[in-house]
């Protein structure tokens, strides 16, 4: 397998993005640029130099109708993944997976699911305006997302003398009765409690970082803005700099020259 140069990555990735975004204006359907992606518009008009992915996120109704959509619309070049389609497959999100590529993920090595290049799907879900209650949710789902990184025994630090590596495979074990496609949808139903009700707020409830830091008012989402991202225009939220300060705080200041590197290796297949 021949190693995908990085620049030669984010154009393929591009590709996929401009096809999610094809699909999204012909259905009417919203989506904004998220993350890294939005840091890197804002600041670099694309890609961050280092960057190896592509994340956007869809309010829940876009993001479930997006996905029938797909199912019809979505080139040859492409396949829907989420955890409906793979087992072992952990994100609580969707990606749209790039053919005749190989993603060399360490950390997952072990788990049965296709491992391509992709950009990532974020739903964004209702949550509630009670204080209480949104700590309460935030809460459910982080400690589902705990048992998840027990059972798929993703060890990113193997610490001293193995013990956490030792650790997780106990506790793997031990969770042996209970599948990662059962906890899969149990943390979906978690995500989606309070879709039938009109609150203020939405959270990217898929982010594996800090539930709390990425509640939004909807407004600060709703009737998104065109920025510029490698020569196209593309949507990004109406108050993009309050998302970006209230997840990233300076987000114009480069990390450290040590962090400025891609997280994955891509080969070509």
């Amino acid at each position: 397998m021949n190693k995908i140069d990085l620049r030669k990555l984010q154009l393929i990735q591009l590709d996929a993005f401009q096809e999610v975004d094809r699909i999204c204006k012909k259905y009417n359907l919203a989506y904004y640029m998220i993350a890294g992606t939005l840091i890197g518009a804002v600041r670099h008009k694309g890609f961050i130099p280092w960057d190896d992915d592509i994340d956007i996120a869809m309010l829940r109704s876009d993001y479930d109708r997006f996905l029938n959509c797909c199912a019809s619309e979505l080139t040859d070049k492409y396949f829907v993944q989420n955890y409906r389609t793979d087992t072992d497959f952990y994100p609580a999100l969707t990606r749209i997976c790039i053919k005749g590529t190989y993603l060399d993920d360490k950390y997952a090595k072990h788990l049965k699911f296709k491992k391509e290049a992709y950009i990532d799907i974020f739903p964004l879900d209702n949550v509630p305006d009670d204080e209480e209650m949104m700590e309460k949710h935030g809460n459910r789902i982080m400690t589902i997302d705990r048992i998840m990184s027990y059972k798929a025994c993703l060890v990113y630090r193997k610490g001293p003398f193995y013990s956490k590596l030792i650790g997780k495979k106990l506790l793997k074990m031990l969770l042996l009765p209970i599948s990662l496609n059962s906890l899969q949808r149990c943390r979906e139903k978690a995500m989606k409690e309070y879709s039938n009700q009109t609150t203020s707020r939405v959270c990217s409830t898929a982010t594996m970082y800090s539930y709390k830091k990425h509640v939004m008012q909807r407004s600060s989402y709703e009737n998104g803005v065109l920025l510029e991202f490698e020569g196209g225009m593309y949507y990004a939220p109406r108050e993009w700099d309050t998302y970006l300060k209230q997840i990233y705080g300076d987000y114009m200041m480069l990390p450290p020259e040590e962090m400025r590197k891609p997280s994955f290796d891509v080969y070509e297949v």
